[in-house]
């Protein structure tokens, strides 16, 4: 009797657990603390070149957008489907957002007039009306 017991309640407490993480919500909230509602992910894929010039990519949010010292073509977003948004195409379509990248900030420094957004391997430092999209800095 026990051992049906301990059965049944196993088997109840599975079904609960998989019906709460197939449930609507619970899906989008994973769904939305990697993507944002265009289906691109909030964080760069970069790789650092420092022999790169700081290049205008497009302007978002009424500021100019700028990448330095990162390999342009390499320099791109994911999205659901696993594919790269190169970071033109993704600020140009208005794929993302700075409100987006403020949000998703690991961490955020004021540095005089200049917010400075850090994320794991890059930064983006927005003064006045231009950010610019770099390697982390000490």
């Amino acid at each position: 009797m026990k051992k049906n017991i301990i059965i049944i309640s196993g088997i109840i407490l599975i079904a609960g657990i998989v019906l709460f993480l197939a449930s609507p919500h619970v899906i989008n909230l994973l769904f939305s603390s990697q993507y944002n509602d265009n289906g691109v992910s909030h964080f760069l894929v970069v790789t650092i070149d420092k022999s790169q010039p700081k290049e205008y990519v497009g302007e978002l949010d009424g500021h100019r957008i700028y990448v330095e010292k990162f390999n342009l073509v390499e320099t791109n977003f994911r999205n659901v489907n696993s594919e790269n948004v190169p970071i033109k195409k993704a600020i140009e379509e208005k794929l993302v957002s700075l409100a987006e990248w403020k949000k998703y900030a690991w961490k955020t420094q004021k540095d005089g007039d200049t917010e400075v957004l850090k994320y794991d391997n890059y930064e983006i430092a927005c003064a006045y009306n231009d950010c610019v999209i770099r390697p982390l800095s000490k």
